[in-house]
């Protein structure tokens, strides 16, 4: 009996070491329940976002680009692709001159730079000249890209798989004619070379907009983001405009290339409750994956009945209406994809309905008050261009996602914008929000108390490096009347663990995007190596108690 009960304990014991979360080195996110198996008076929220709409990135400057149009697309280009030999930022946006319908001509793919995030340029460049009244000298322009007839821009990607070859290292998804999935590729983002076939052999995949990147999920997969499935119905019910199976976020994989194969396309979220019932649609799957979390940006819209809408032809009006920016999030690139709400991630501005057109009035709104688009990969890191020496410990403490935005409402901005509403504004922006901060693990606004906690499943800390100390760091928003709080305990007993208690701990307090969990011996020194703890047999849990906080994320680190 005692050599069966020695036995039961065994496997238990190994159960529970199976069950142990493994942490890494670096940073992890706060964005669900992934980490925690006990909550109390905590919820996630979106993160703050403080748009710039004084400061353009990009807004119509040469008459080739008179309508800069919501496809865009943005990439962080290292120095060793860089034709500079500087690390640089490069935006990719729809482009079209003033007399252009995009229902009815070729649509061009124009680029900005910026070596500092602040400066942009763009280069004109011969590769797609511009002939104004179709009889003056040619113009260079800062066009890269043309595709045909009503297809357009989807993203721009580094493609970071192992062995791809230079002159296919930068990709570019766009649409054709059936709405195929199609991928251009170059060596520097500059000198285009158009694909050849479908890159995905699901045909309408590509209405809207395309995503497409490599992660490191499985070992390395391509994960493409499309719109559009008729082989799905949609609870969406008596909307004008595009039919019902239009109205979805689809998302596939491939672990072998580019052009897959793929796994057959699912949604990545209903449509449905708590969202309207009745003429509301999703569009454009910009996506974005960052610290091993996939986010998806879709732009939540409110289709306007026909004669709600003054656009000239029946075909925009009934497709009119006007947007906002919403956040999405899976740990997994086929989801499901979770909404920490449905509140506008990133809204549209201030502005006003003209009672004639009915479209945002161009002199009394905001310059982003009709609808909004984020741009794909549209990540902005100052810190990509510093020098830090691959060292995470002080990083720049904002970071900028990357929108387009325009006063006109849908059926002016997608297809008359510089026609039917000339003097309308449409541009290409940077909204601010703190580093790691697209979601925050916090306290209850509605709580005066204002305290909560968590205690994490069973983790296995990072293993030992010799001669290093293995340290924690939080991103924590901490108001001055707030605290935060950390506890060690055994991964299986719950007790806490001596020396890294409650009682030990250097209370935090302030506004920090990587402060020092500390502990203060007997002697009132205090300390921060978590080395004991890293191979600690039975694994640990975090307890964590907070008032007035914004959790962000943790940091694990050697030094």
């Amino acid at each position: 009996m005692l050599v069966a009960s020695r036995i039961v304990v065994l496997i238990l014991f190994l159960i529970s070491e199976g069950e142990s979360i493994r942490l890494e080195s670096g940073v992890h996110l706060f964005v669900d329940n992934q980490y925690i198996d006990e909550l109390t008076s905590l919820e996630f929220q979106n993160g703050l976002v403080q748009k710039d709409l004084a400061n353009p990135i990009v807004h119509p400057e040469y008459p080739w680009e008179s309508a800069v149009h919501f496809y865009t697309s943005f990439i962080q280009v290292p120095s060793s692709l860089s034709l500079t030999g500087q690390p640089t930022y490069m935006i990719y946006y729809a482009c079209a001159p003033s007399y252009a319908i995009l229902f009815n001509y070729s649509v061009s793919v124009c680029v900005a730079t910026s070596t500092n995030g602040i400066n942009w340029t763009k280069p004109l460049l011969s590769y797609y000249p511009y002939t104004a009244n179709g009889t003056e000298p040619p113009q260079n322009t800062n066009i890269v890209f043309q595709t045909s007839i009503n297809e357009f821009l989807g993203s721009v990607f580094i493609d970071t798989k192992q062995g791809i070859p230079r002159v296919e290292i930068f990709k570019m998804t766009y649409e054709n004619s059936s709405r195929y999935v199609y991928i251009a590729t170059s060596p520097d983002g500059l000198k285009w070379t158009a694909g050849s076939g479908p890159a995905n052999p699901v045909a309408t995949l590509s209405d809207t907009q395309t995503s497409m990147f490599y992660s490191n999920e499985n070992g390395g997969q391509y994960v493409l983001y499309g719109r559009h499935d008729a082989g799905i119905a949609n609870s969406t019910q008596q909307c004008p405009g595009a039919g019902l199976d239009f109205r979805h976020v689809m998302v596939t994989v491939s672990s072998n290339s580019s052009y897959g194969p793929w796994t057959k396309p699912i949604e990545a979220f209903p449509l449905g409750a708590p969202d309207p019932i009745q003429c509301f649609d999703s569009y454009n799957p910009a996506a974005l994956y960052y610290h091993d979390v996939y986010l998806l940006f879709p732009s939540g819209m409110l289709h306007w009945a026909l004669k709600e809408s003054g656009a000239p032809i029946p075909r925009a009006g009934a497709n009119d209406g006007v947007m906002d920016i919403r956040l999405s999030y899976s740990r997994t690139a086929l989801g499901p994809y979770q909404f920490v709400s449905r509140d506008s991630f990133i809204s549209r501005g201030i502005g006003t309905i003209d009672p004639i057109s009915k479209l945002v009035n161009g002199t009394g709104s905001d310059r982003d008050a009709g609808f909004v688009f984020a741009s794909s990969n549209g990540l902005l890191d100052p810190d990509f261009v510093k020098t830090f020496n691959n060292d995470d410990s002080n990083p720049s403490h904002w970071i900028y996602h990357l929108y387009w935005g325009s006063q006109t409402t849908h059926a002016g901005g997608g297809a008359f914008l510089p026609r039917y509403w000339p003097h309308a504004y449409s541009g290409i922006f940077k909204a601010k929000l703190r580093r790691e901060g697209y979601i925050a693990l916090s306290t209850l606004a509605t709580d005066p108390v204002g305290f909560g906690s968590f205690r994490t499943e069973i983790l296995s800390l990072p293993q030992a490096i010799p001669n290093k100390e293995l340290h924690l760091k939080l991103n924590a928003q901490i108001a001055t009347a707030g605290s935060l709080n950390v506890q060690f305990e055994d991964g299986n007993t719950k007790d806490p663990i001596r020396g890294f208690t409650f009682k030990d701990f250097k209370t935090l307090h302030g506004n920090y995007i990587r402060q020092l969990v500390e502990f203060i011996r007997e002697d009132n020194t205090t300390f921060s190596d978590l080395t004991p703890l890293a191979n600690y047999e039975r694994g640990v849990r975090i307890h964590i108690q907070m008032t007035h906080t914004k959790l962000y994320s943790w940091v694990f680190s050697y030094s």
